[in-house]
């Protein structure tokens, strides 16, 4: 460094000296080299500078300059997670691309059910490891486990540690989901907010967050986030879900408009036009009502569910006895 330094030294000196002398466009081309010069100069002192605040901050994480690709980790890519665990764990190397190997082999483990030894090649890498990337996957894995086991407190501990190393937005989204099943609702709220802000088209995380909003009393800010969520939202359990918690609420326009998106994206089934002939009822639409539930009748002609909701609405709607369900 001390050499370069020298050396840009002299060139500026013999450069300046026969400044004047020079017409604009060799002065403008001898810029250009010193500047040119100069910035190679800070580049390599920058790198310096970044190698001496990683020996100053030992905590911060250094990326791992290894990776792992072996016939093991082709069947994990192609979800073929029980071959995947057989073959990752016969699979031997050093160093830390074992540590690699066996972050893999826990996930197959996890994804394949078999989560005692899922814990174990977790533990070993959080034990052992000296590389924050690895040290986060894994306690995110573990943390995985242990929601599947419903130790939803040991679970918080392990995302909240994952989240110290390295946050990332499925550790968030976890958090948010684990202290809202603990019915810890302002914190899995913050979690969800954190969440939005960086992924704004989830509809399950606009569901969630409407429940902990409505549990803290923001009714309307709930509101907002669960209609939010009915245009965003795939799933047919999701969507039944937020149906559900429309309907119970009183919100039966909005659950109707969740059962109509069911049958647009899976058709649905008789559970959906039960549903929608129900908030139909409520509504006192009484036309798309009888039309939903003799469309239901005639899908299952026996179901128990529907003909205890016509028994309950023939006590203040007694035109419904006239009502022929069968062909």
């Amino acid at each position: 460094m001390n050499d370069w330094i020298t050396s840009w030294n002299a060139i500026y000196e013999n450069i300046e000296k026969k400044w004047t002398f020079m017409s604009e466009a060799e002065q403008e081309n001898q810029l250009k080299y010193l500047e040119e010069a100069a910035g190679t100069l800070l580049d390599k002192w920058t790198e310096l500078d970044e190698k001496i605040n990683e020996l100053k901050d030992p905590k911060k994480e250094r990326e791992p300059s290894f990776s792992y690709t072996s016939k093991g980790t082709t069947f994990y890519e192609l979800e073929m997670f029980e071959q995947a665990a057989r073959t990752l764990k016969k699979e031997s190397v050093n160093g830390p691309n074992d540590e690699l190997r066996r972050l893999y082999l826990g996930f197959a483990y996890l994804f394949s059910e078999q989560l005692e030894e899922a814990k174990e090649a977790f533990i070993y890498i959080i034990q052992v490891s000296i590389y924050p990337a690895l040290k986060h996957f894994a306690h995110v894995g573990l943390g995985c486990v242990q929601t599947r086991e419903e130790r939803l407190d040991d679970a918080i501990v392990s995302f909240e540690k994952a989240n110290d190393l390295t946050s990332s937005l499925d550790v968030v989204y976890n958090l948010g989901i684990c202290y809202f099943y603990n019915e810890v609702f302002h914190i899995a709220k913050q979690y969800f907010l954190s969440y939005i802000k960086q992924v704004p088209d989830d509809g399950e995380a606009f569901f969630f967050l409407g429940c902990c909003q409505w549990q803290d009393g923001s009714l309307d800010e709930a509101w907002t986030s669960w209609t939010t969520s009915i245009s965003l939202l795939d799933s047919e359990e999701s969507l039944l879900a937020l149906a559900y918690v429309c309907e119970w609420h009183g919100y039966h326009q909005a659950a109707i408009h969740c059962y109509k998106r069911v049958q647009e994206k899976h058709l649905g089934s008789v559970n959906v036009l039960h549903g929608l002939a129900w908030n139909y009822a409520l509504l006192d639409d009484k036309t798309n009502a009888i039309r939903t539930f003799h469309e239901a009748m005639r899908v299952d002609p026996n179901n128990k569910n529907i003909t205890y909701s016509l028994n309950w609405l023939q006590k203040s709607w007694p035109e419904i006895s006239e009502l022929q369900l069968v062909d």
